[in-house]
């Protein structure tokens, strides 16, 4: 199967919001649906956040990626902690988050290694020669041709994390398919696997942020291990996202302080100030509401 270019992705990808949207509710409760936040960190900041919605009435696990650039309440997303993060999600995006797992990217590649690999199907080339390389000795950069390819952890987190020459959006579709990969990959564990099953909890137990223990984490891993894992879509530019500049005030604050006053050839005292540095963001194209109504309509069956 060529995960996420299947004719529902492609039906998904194509919704329009109407010119008049439906009054859609924050956090909204589903008694047969668990919504978790899937994120995943390189330092103090989430570099990747996922809106997994395991429905147990319909066996799926439907996934809707959220830009780390959404601006909300007056700073980037990723920029606050997890708990808040699940707060504002459930207005941005109308479901009540009811558990994280953020996993720091050292213990994803150690998991997807005591896995054997994982087989991802890329229906784009995705050539970076920006991110470098160095594989069995040899250095070189990033270059995957279209077609199924066996990748270690190491490989893997490359194609999760690249972005330079495609876009967050379309890095948020992979990261998807990799989370699919990685599930058809635990799927095929059996009882007799119970071995590589302790030493895949051993290795992110530390590594781990989760609202949850352990044995929870590894009932659900089971409980839903064969529910069909289906990529729902990327909140973007290309939907209910706008993009825009924004000078934070820090920003303005630090480029105040490089300020100097000079004198000019006619006597005159000149200020010059730096530029304030602008940070890239993301707001919704018309309001919050449109934005939940367009992940309810991704999640719908």
């Amino acid at each position: 199967m060529e995960f996420g270019r299947d004719p529902l992705w492609l039906k998904k990808k194509a919704l329009i919001l109407p010119d008049h949207v439906p009054a859609v509710a924050a956090n909204q409760v589903d008694e047969e649906k668990i919504n978790i936040l899937i994120g995943g960190k390189h330092g103090s900041n989430m570099d990747t956040m996922i809106v997994a919605q395991v429905d147990s009435l319909n066996q799926n696990v439907k996934m809707v990626s959220i830009p780390r650039d959404i601006y909300y309440n007056g700073r980037k997303l990723n920029g606050y902690g997890t708990d808040q993060i699940k707060e504002y999600l459930g207005t941005i995006t109308g479901l009540k988050i009811d558990h994280h797992m953020i996993i720091d990217m050292y213990a994803y590649i150690e998991v997807v290694d005591l896995l054997g690999g994982v087989d991802i199907y890329l229906s784009e080339p995705v050539v970076d020669p920006s991110y470098k390389t160095f594989d069995n000795g040899v250095w070189s950069t990033l270059s995957y041709d279209v077609g199924w390819h066996h990748l270690s952890g190491v490989q893997s987190l490359r194609l999760a994390r690249s972005r330079k020459t495609s876009s967050d959006f379309v890095r948020a579709e992979r990261q998807q398919n990799i989370l699919r990969a990685i599930k058809e990959k635990i799927k095929a564990l059996e009882l007799e696997d119970a071995a590589q099953i302790l030493l895949m909890a051993q290795a992110v137990i530390d590594k781990l942020e989760t609202d949850m223990e352990m044995e929870e984490v590894l009932s659900y891993v089971y409980r839903f291990r064969n529910y069909e894992m289906e990529p729902r879509g990327v909140l973007s530019t290309a939907n209910v996202l706008v993009s825009d500049m924004y000078v934070s005030p820090a920003a303005q604050s630090r480029a105040d302080a490089g300020c100097s006053t000079q004198t000019n050839e006619a006597g005159e005292s000149v200020t010059s100030c730096p530029q304030a540095q602008a940070a890239y963001i993301l707001q919704p194209r018309n309001d919050w509401n449109s934005v939940r109504w367009y992940v309810g309509e991704l999640l719908a069956d």
